[in-house]
């Protein structure tokens, strides 16, 4: 029998000692949550990652996955003058287009990889082409170029979804509502809220909760989806008991049609019985009807008082009971009842690390939550609920939840599933409605048949690591999970379409509210009939005849015509023979004309093309219908007959009807043939992929393993060189006949001039790849880039320098780091520069011989910051530094150090301004390190307010001063943890991008267990600076937080503050300063080892150096940590004067000359 005190047991806090403490008496169950105005919901995506996200082992495009999915042809695709048009639309916004189409864009893969790709990493698209509106007009605009063009789209919030519905399949462009995140209007009286369809969920319930109301509808994701993306896949969450679905909720909707007719319902009030409910048709329609661009939506008061308790059950059949009891004794306060079976709690306390509120194991566990307005009246109502079903053994342990952080950590072991079943790297998802006493009967037999076919199991060789269920009991809704080391076809094969049918038996839906996307489209039939889905296509073809949005065409199972088909192009020429389609013939009346074509003249339909000869298909397949432009045919000056489902050539065609000869082609081949041409050994596969010369040696080129780059190896030793039949084959390699044999003797190069005028070749790499392909004088060289801290004034050439028209070498004097010192002056960071260049002449014979840029540079510590050091900089404005050598002198020199002076002086710098953070990228990508040195501009200025605020004296405006600047830093720690999520994206050759080595001393003298070694070096440096931000960023938000709670005497008797939900946080996440050094000091020199700019180091060794020394003289710790750092300056100092020995041998020429950051 258990005891009552089983379940009135509080919940361990997370800082108290691990011992379980039980509470004896029910005097102790707190009665409700009065003195808060918001519930702490669930752990948002917004929070940082507790598990480093895996990608899925076999990851690859969608349509590599799914082979029967074809491109639709009626489609385009994007050009140079589609991307032209779409920056006029869009006000030619440099943050409104991300164009991978034109070279000069200077946008990488990695740029697209959040549009192309869905969380899961199970569907990925190709799209080259992000367009992100800010207004509705836009929107229309943008949709309306696209229906006139035929260029598809698909419409994207947060790129939260299951089921691949918001990623593209092939090149479709993709629409992201990113842009348009405006609150409208909220009306507090009636608690109807207007916002734009891209406002993140999470934000529109903190604004709702500073004004005591709330979102009707809550998600995992929160922190990432945009409701507009809610509202097309009608989302459910974890509210839906409690407030019920969002056809309820929302109150109207302003969408875009894909011909851009804009449909404006967006009425605020509840009753409108004015003919059809338009709004719903959109609402679950996943964008396949239109565009939302505005949301109107009901929203109901907060409740402020909410209790939350977790029990754990023996059987299934108990739990059916327990919600039961629960519907009937907690009726209206009841607002969340979560089912999560015993596989699913074990899971997400293996991947945390943390122990389950509830001793033991248990089969089923439980979640409930009750709210509502009166904290006496929900507390006896619950009291009377938990007492019954213990006494009658209904449940068999359990915890309540005693104040807001237990209560958010309760809700964690919930919305925790999700996240750490992408441990493993993939996930099979099914979102399922089955009716409630058959719900978990779906997971054992799935778990049975996983077992059945050897899939299931703890070794790599099993793909399938576990089969487990949890869910919503309160709306019959099952999430079926099934976490896998990789996605497997024989999975797939297992549990398709064998889940649907499972689900069809029962009535059920296969998916409640997670919507078709890709993964359910072709199952539709499992949970509807033909009738409705003819009823849905009639719908889909009066909004979207085209059509231009993609889903529900983008699925095409029909098998590829083999028959053969023949072409003859011939003149226009009127005869009653011809037989003109159109789009108003049907199927059926096509088939006829079809049949009644090849009976009478063997022709089956007549097409009309307004595109000249030069633009027909190569190859046209059989009996494949394409639509006709216009039935009027007198101005077109060619047409094309297309002859289908004949096995044999009909030669008399021509005659009959005055044109060319027929071609026989097939539907899977153009008209050119393969010519076999042996070719050379093109290099390996690195130096092929970069464009740069090979050494060819064997196995791995030389060229690769000096510049410490990984040699692909040899694996093209042939190529093959397509000719067609008109030229016989003859392909550059070959020589027309006739041209001479004789070898023309080989051009003779001067050396390169003193000044030289080189430029990056296409395509642009980011500024900080060390190795970059440029041309001069229209030859290209694979150059090396660095920079490098010097005296100016001693960089001198030792050749005549009157002569300008030859290289010339330098001296270069002793390496110096560079100094970062605090400074009590204002203004911005000045430096001096000069760019020299280094290129091998024809007369050097080694063609290895490397080559080298150069910026050497210098600042003045005495005047660093003033006016005059960026008055340049400011004169010739962020779009001077997009070309080279400008720009990689901004990237790798100025903006790196000018931060880290702001950092260290706490006050704000110029460049933190957004046209300072994107025009200088108009043309080369960014790279990690760039996009987070965009967010660490933030810092300095809040640095500076925090320090104005800390000497004010303790009043309630120094507080709510201090509450603001805490709301800024959350908001930016938000961004931190989406770049740290993107920057521990593995790859195929790294699945981490950093470990931990064996034990070494590098130094000799090591206090911590053993070195970080990163995937690359860039890579390495980039963390390093993170981890050296976020010791100055949670020091700052420790200082906001004492002053926080600092006791005010002006607001007696509430000396003490009653903060708003969001900033409720939990300060000890704040205090690891010390593990972030520690990692500083853990891959330094791997960093060191693997860059050429052993200057970048400087500033995270000072800032941990720094915290080290304040350890010290707080504590006498800290003493080892600062001799280590000593150590490893001069490591670093050996290596800056290895990399000037190096490029003090080499004879140079001068490329441009920076005077406090002007050129």
């Amino acid at each position: 029998m258990s005891c009552r005190s089983q379940l009135f047991r509080a919940l361990r806090a997370p800082a108290s000692s691990s011992r379980r403490t039980c509470l004896r008496t029910t005097d102790t169950l707190p009665r409700g949550f009065s003195h808060s105005k918001t519930p702490v919901r669930c752990i948002a995506t917004s929070v940082p990652r507790l598990v480093s996200p895996t990608r899925a082992q076999g990851s690859k495009l969608t349509s590599e996955t799914y082979p029967n999915l074809e491109r639709d042809s009626r489609f385009a695709r994007v050009t140079t003058e589609h991307i032209a048009r779409f920056r006029e639309i869009l006000g030619n916004n440099p943050s409104a287009v991300i164009d991978g189409v034109t070279d000069a864009a200077g946008v990488d893969e990695a740029d697209f990889e959040p549009f192309n790709e869905d969380w899961m990493h199970k569907y990925k698209g190709q799209s080259k082409l992000v367009l992100r509106p800010g207004t509705t007009q836009e929107v229309s605009g943008i949709l309306t170029y696209c229906n006139e063009q035929r260029l598809a789209v698909v419409p994207q919030g947060g790129n939260t979804g299951l089921v691949g519905g918001s990623v593209p399949v092939f090149d479709e462009i993709v629409i992201s509502m990113a842009r348009m995140n405006e609150i409208r209007s909220f009306d507090d009286a009636s608690g109807s809220l207007v916002i734009d369809a891209g406002c993140v969920l999470e934000t529109v319930d903190s604004y709702l909760a500073q004004r005591g109301y709330i979102f009707p509808l809550d998600l995992g994701a929160k922190g990432s989806c945009h409701v507009g993306g809610n509202v097309a896949t009608n989302a459910g969450g974890l509210r839906l008991l409690r407030y019920g679905s969002l056809h309820g909720s929302v109150l109207g909707v302003e969408a875009v049609l894909p011909d851009g007719t804009i449909i404006n319902d967006l009425v605020t009030l509840r009753k409108n019985n004015t003919g059809y409910d338009v709004k719903q048709l959109f609402i679950g329609a996943e964008g396949t009807l239109g565009i939302i661009t505005k949301i109107a939506i009901q929203c109901p008061q907060r409740s402020s008082a909410v209790n939350v308790a977790v029990f754990g059950l023996e059987s299934y059949d108990k739990a059916q009971l327990a919600f039961r009891e629960a519907k009937k004794q907690l009726g209206e306060i009841l607002s969340a009842f979560e089912l999560m079976d015993g596989r699913s709690q074990r899971i997400v306390e293996e991947v945390k690390g943390q122990e389950h509120p509830l001793e033991g194991q248990h089969p089923f566990y439980c979640l409930i939550e009750t709210s509502g307005s009166n904290g006496e009246h929900d507390y006896a109502k619950l009291e009377a609920f938990l007492e019954d079903v213990m006494t009658r053994e209904v449940i068999a342990d359990g915890v309540v939840a005693q104040d807001e952080t237990q209560l958010r950590n309760l809700w964690g072991w919930r919305e925790g599933i999700t996240e750490c079943l992408g441990h493993w790297g993939g996930v099979y998802k099914y979102d399922l409605s089955i009716p409630l006493n058959e719900m978990y009967s779906l997971v054992e037999d799935t778990k049975a048949r996983m077992n059945d076919a050897g899939l299931l199991g703890d070794t790599p060789d099993h793909p399938v690591v576990a089969v487990l269920g949890y869910g919503h009991m309160g709306d019959s809704n099952l999430h079926l999970n099934i976490p896998v080391r990789r996605y497997d076809p024989a999975v797939e094969k297992a549990l398709e379409p064998w889940v649907y049918e499972w689900i069809q038996k029962r009535n059920g839906s296969i998916s409640a509210e997670h919507g078709l996307g890709i993964a359910k489209k072709k199952y539709i039939g499992y949970s509807r009939d033909d009738t409705t889905i003819g009823m849905m296509k009639q719908i889909k073809k009066l909004f979207d005849p085209t059509p231009v949005v993609m889903l529900l065409d983008k699925w095409n199972t029909k098998k590829k015509h083999d028959d053969n088909a023949f072409v003859s192009v011939v003149p226009f020429r009127r005869s009653k023979r011809f037989v003109w389609v159109d789009g108003s013939h049907s199927a059926q009346q096509l088939d006829a004309l079809n049949q009644k074509s090849l009976d009478e003249a063997k022709i089956t339909c007549l097409f009309a093309y307004q595109s000249p000869i030069s633009k027909f298909p190569t190859w046209v397949k059989g009996l494949e219908r394409h639509r006709t432009l216009s039935p009027d045919a007198n101005r077109f000056r060619f047409v094309c007959f297309v002859i289908g489902a004949c096995r044999t050539p009909a030669p008399e065609l021509c005659s009959v009807l005055g044109g060319y000869k027929a071609k026989l082609c097939n539907s899977s081949s153009s008209f050119k043939n393969m010519v076999g041409v042996p070719g050379k050994y093109k290099g390996c596969e690195t130096c092929r992929r970069r464009r740069v010369k090979c050494s060819n040696e064997r196995p791995y080129c030389q060229k690769c393993i000096s510049s410490g780059r990984q040699c692909e190896g040899y694996e093209r030793e042939r190529v093959f060189i397509t000719g067609t039949p008109k030229n016989k084959g003859r392909v550059a390699s070959h020589p027309k006949k006739g041209s001479p044999s004789r070898k023309q003797k080989s051009p003779v190069y001067d050396e390169p001039p003193r000044r030289l005028d080189i430029t990056p070749v296409q395509p642009l790499t980011s500024a900080w790849e060390d190795h970059t392909l440029v041309s001069n004088q229209g030859v290209e060289h694979s150059v090396l880039v660095t920079a490098l801290h010097t005296k100016l004034p001693q960089v001198l050439s030792n050749d005549s320098v009157q002569d300008n028209s030859k290289p010339f070498h330098i001296m270069i004097p002793p390496y110096t780091p560079t100094e970062l010192q605090h400074s009590m002056a204002d203004g911005d960071f000045g430096v001096k520069a000069q760019c020299l260049a280094r290129l091998p002449s024809a007369y050097e014979r080694d063609d290895s011989a490397e080559s080298y840029c150069i910026f050497f540079f210098e600042h003045d510590t005495a005047h660093a910051f003033g006016e005059s050091g960026s008055q340049q900089m400011r004169s010739m404005g962020p779009a001077s530094f997009s070309h080279f050598p400008n720009h990689h002198f901004f990237v790798r020199v100025y903006r790196p150090l000018a931060t880290g002076f702001a950092l260290l002086n706490r006050q704000d710098t110029f460049i933190a301004s957004e046209d300072w953070k994107n025009l200088p990228w108009q043309r080369h990508p960014k790279s990690l390190l760039d996009r987070l040195l965009d967010l660490v501009l933030f810092l300095p200025s809040i640095l500076a307010q925090v320090d104005r605020v800390l000497p004010l004296e303790a009043t309630l405006s120094r507080r709510y001063h201090a509450q603001q600047l805490l709301r800024s830093c959350l908001s930016l720690e938000r961004h931190f943890d989406a770049w740290l999520q993107l920057a521990n994206r593995p790859n195929y050759q790294y699945p981490m991008v950093y470990w931990a080595s064996e034990l070494t001393s590098p130094g000799g003298l090591i206090p911590f267990s053993n070195s970080y070694i990163f995937k690359d070096g860039n890579t390495g440096l980039a963390f390093l600076y993170y981890w050296m931000t976020q010791i100055l960023f949670h020091q700052c938000i420790e200082s906001l937080h004492r002053v926080i709670f600092q006791p005010v005497i002006d607001a007696y008797p509430n000396m003490w503050p009653d903060l708003p939900f969001d900033l409720q946080i939990d300060i000890s996440r704040y205090q690891h300063g010390r593990m972030f050094a520690a990692d500083i000091c853990r891959g330094l020199d791997s960093v060191l080892n693997d860059t050429v700019q052993p200057d970048m180091l400087i500033m995270p060794m000072t800032v941990a150096v720094n915290l080290y020394k304040n350890i010290n003289a707080a504590s006498q710790d800290g003493l080892m940590e600062i001799m280590w750092l000593d150590n490893f300056r001069s490591r670093l100092i050996e290596k800056g004067q290895h990399v000037a020995g190096v490029l003090q041998g080499q004879r140079w020429a001068e490329v441009a000359t920076f005077d406090q950051g002007g050129t």
